[in-house]
């Protein structure tokens, strides 16, 4: 009886301790926002657009930042071994940082949530992990679809910064109103708020540091608190802990158009002269080419100020007979032979189980048919696919570049930063600083020109023509790359300048030796 007593208290207690403003666990057939359960959409957003109101309760305005050797552990894991990782999640973060922020506070949450979405996904609106979490915010696909997130063949708004960032607000609204803090919430965000409820009832706390100390939670989620609070105090002060030369990419800024049919996105970008991968960008939730309908409208993020020549794009792109098209050179399509198992397939084509289910929507009640098509990554070599697509390849994606007298620029598109310009051009970030006068940490401005250097004068351009650059794909190691070049581990190393061939990550361009630039 005394232990039903002490349950009881400890149940009313965390009852007890839910917020003032309506927060609380979303229905599981809605996103508890509104009648029709639908996450609401940011219709346009710019850097010039009025804050919102700032949270009003202290309580909810800011996350503690405490300090302990769990955290200083990780401070430094962040500017050593782990530094490379860092680095590219800080350069993506400006992208994103005004516009969660944005989601958040207008929602009541603390802007410093932001950084769960650095540590779960890097920024990343394609991070998959082997429990088939995606997205900036991880989100399985159970709880995706519990709250309010679209998931199908066509679409997955885990993948959209807009709605993710919506059903993370209102999943911690249901966490901070279930433990009343934010330590505890962080922690079931990654362990699920059963586990976390069941310790905190059992050992009497709601002390996060001691249910630590006493290791009542696994590793990871017992790291996840520290690992938030070292990349917060980080992202908020790059430049302190070292971080002082971050190549940022630009906010995202928007407008929206809506129609009422299906459209290619890659025939719109072309008509729009915008880059495809940045037109994709801008609406990430579509899986291939084609954005499909939700209901009877289809509303489409385009670049800001641009809303007529859009709607003329989009009316000649429209397509009657909607099939996915995957993005080019992404997929293959593989037919299902006797004895396939998705695990034998993702080692074949060296992917995961995940990323398979991701891809072809497949759920874990779904089996597979002897005949059944389903996309998996394109491993044609690069060579092999380079001379097939050659011809498509300049049409599609031309970048825009002008020539005067006194050399060659280039007009600076959405998504552009000096990194990813220089890596276009086989040249560097401080070449292209020391061409165009730019001071460090200034932003790039869509519409800009920037000079690049001649191809005749570009000594790092005529090295690159001389190599070949292997881009890293998942569960490849640098062992597996050197063979398959014929050439030896220490060369590859010593030529890219790597020291540790554990830190190798997925997207990572490796120049591969030859002859004649060993």
């Amino acid at each position: 009886m005394r232990r039903l007593f002490t349950l009881f208290v400890v149940l009313a207690l965390l009852a007890g301790c839910a917020h003032n403003s309506n927060v609380g666990t979303a229905p599981k057939n809605s996103a508890g926002t509104g009648s029709e359960g639908e996450l609401k959409d940011i219709s346009s957003f710019r850097l010039s657009d009025p804050e919102g109101p700032k949270v009003v309760d202290q309580e909810l305005e800011s996350i503690p930042t405490e300090v302990n050797p769990l955290v200083e552990k990780w401070i430094a894991y962040f500017q050593g071994r782990g530094r490379p990782h860092m680095e590219r999640y800080l350069a993506r973060s400006t992208r994103y940082e005004k516009l969660m922020k944005k989601v958040l506070r207008d929602n009541g949450l603390p802007e410093d949530l932001f950084y769960i979405a650095l540590i779960e996904s890097g920024f990343s609106s394609k991070a998959t992990s082997h429990a088939s979490a995606v997205g900036y915010w991880q989100f399985i696909r159970g709880t995706g679809k519990r709250y309010g997130l679209e998931i199908s063949a066509f679409v997955d708004e885990r993948r959209d910064p807009v709605f993710a960032t919506q059903a993370a607000a209102e999943y911690f609204k249901g966490l901070y109103s279930v433990f009343g803090s934010w330590y505890l919430a962080m922690a079931s965000y990654n362990v699920g708020e059963n586990r976390v409820k069941r310790e905190v009832m059992n050992h009497y706390t709601r002390d996060f540091w001691e249910l630590a100390r006493k290791k009542r939670l696994p590793k990871e989620t017992i790291n996840y608190v520290p690992k938030f609070i070292a990349a917060k105090m980080i992202g908020k002060d790059p430049a302190k802990y070292g971080f002082d030369d971050i190549d940022y990419l630009p906010p995202i800024e928007f407008d929206h158009i809506t129609v009422a049919k299906s459209v290619n996105l890659r025939q719109m970008s072309e008509k729009l002269n915008l880059n495809y991968e940045d037109f994709k960008a801008l609406n990430p939730k579509f899986k291939g080419e084609i954005a499909t309908l939700k209901g009877s409208e289809l509303v489409l993020r385009i670049p800001p100020g641009t809303s007529e020549t859009a709607l003329v794009a989009a009316n000649e792109s429209f397509v009657d007979n909607v099939q996915f098209v995957a993005d080019s050179g992404d997929t293959q399509v593989y037919r299902i032979r006797r004895g396939d198992t998705l695990s034998t397939v993702a080692r074949r084509y060296r992917t995961t189980v995940a990323y398979l289910r991701d891809l072809n929507d497949i759920s874990r009640r779904k089996a597979l048919r002897v005949g059944m098509r389903i996309y998996v990554p394109d491993r044609t070599p690069l060579k092999e696919r380079s001379s097939l697509r050659t011809s498509t390849v300049a049409k599609k994606s031309a970048p825009a570049v002008t020539v005067s007298s006194d050399g060659r620029y280039y007009i600076v598109q959405s998504g552009d930063s000096l990194f990813t310009i220089a890596r276009k051009y086989s040249t560097s970030v401080s070449e292209l600083q020391r061409l165009n006068a730019i001071k460090r940490g200034r932003t790039l401005k869509v519409g800009m020109k920037i000079k690049i250097p001649s191809p005749d004068n570009n000594s790092s351009a005529r090295e690159v023509s001389k190599s070949k650059v292997h881009v890293v794909r998942r569960g490849e190691n640098l062992s597996e790359i050197a063979a398959k070049y014929k050439v030896s581990l220490s060369d590859i190393k010593q030529k890219n300048k790597i020291r540790n061939p554990a830190s190798l990550v997925v997207g990572s361009r490796i120049t591969i030796p030859t002859e004649m630039n060993q």
